[in-house]
């Protein structure tokens, strides 16, 4: 079954960091997310967005190109183009 997936995302809060890099703009919470890949990205959206309030997961078709740059503000999670945004992720979970 294919479902659509954001294309947009938040308004990007710029920094010069991202996954570890990160820590000191969070401190006490989770920044990486390595244990996520394979799971569904629905749940992973959830599980973010829980160890983190300060962040938004978003889910995208993993053909989809997104510009290099980092946010403090945003988690991206890939998942198969034909299961999104159901799928699972393809990547290691990381804020940037």
């Amino acid at each position: 079954m294919k479902n659509s997936c954001p294309i947009l995302g938040p308004q990007c809060d710029h920094c010069d960091c991202a996954g570890r890099a990160c820590q000191s703009h969070f401190p006490g919470m989770k920044v990486e997310w390595p244990e996520l890949k394979g799971v569904g990205g629905i749940e992973a959206k959830k599980r973010i967005e829980s160890d983190n309030p300060h962040v938004t997961a978003f889910i995208y078709p993993q053909d989809v190109y997104l510009p290099a740059i980092n946010c403090c503000n945003r988690v991206v999670l890939y998942v198969p183009s034909d299961d999104c945004p159901n799928g699972p992720v393809t990547n290691s979970p990381i804020i940037g």
